[in-house]
């Protein structure tokens, strides 16, 4: 069985190796931008089956992202976790309900267990 392809979009490099290795151990295969201009050149030219998203990004903000897979219809394909030290509940409304993103997490309210579990639910 290939393995399952997660695309993480996240500028700050301590929580993006973190990540990246937190994934590669549970058996997904890891593709990594560190700006929102790369990452959504990732999804649209490699595809995946979940990305992490981060939405205060360089180049361009997660929910332009977000918006543009909203545009071409990936967003109904690729579920998309919000991780975000953005806590304003209409900005994670916007998100969930208005451009589809699967699930939204506060980065500060969040462990990197809490984040791979809620990964390992949704793709499974």
């Amino acid at each position: 069985m290939p393995k399952k392809i997660i695309i993480i979009v996240e500028d700050e490099k301590s929580l993006l190796n973190a990540l990246e290795k937190k994934m590669l151990d549970q058996g997904y295969e890891v593709l990594k931008a560190t700006n929102g201009e790369d990452g959504l050149k990732l999804i649209n030219e490699k595809g995946a089956d979940l990305v992490l998203l981060d939405l205060i990004l360089p180049k361009m903000p997660g929910e332009k992202i977000l918006k543009s897979m909203n545009e071409t219809g990936l967003i109904k394909k690729i579920p998309v976790v919000i991780v975000s030290n953005k806590a304003d509940e209409a900005n994670a409304k916007n998100c969930l309900d208005v451009l589809h993103a699967t699930d939204y997490l506060i980065k500060s309210d969040n462990t990197l267990e809490k984040i791979i579990k809620r990964v390992n639910q949704i793709l499974k």
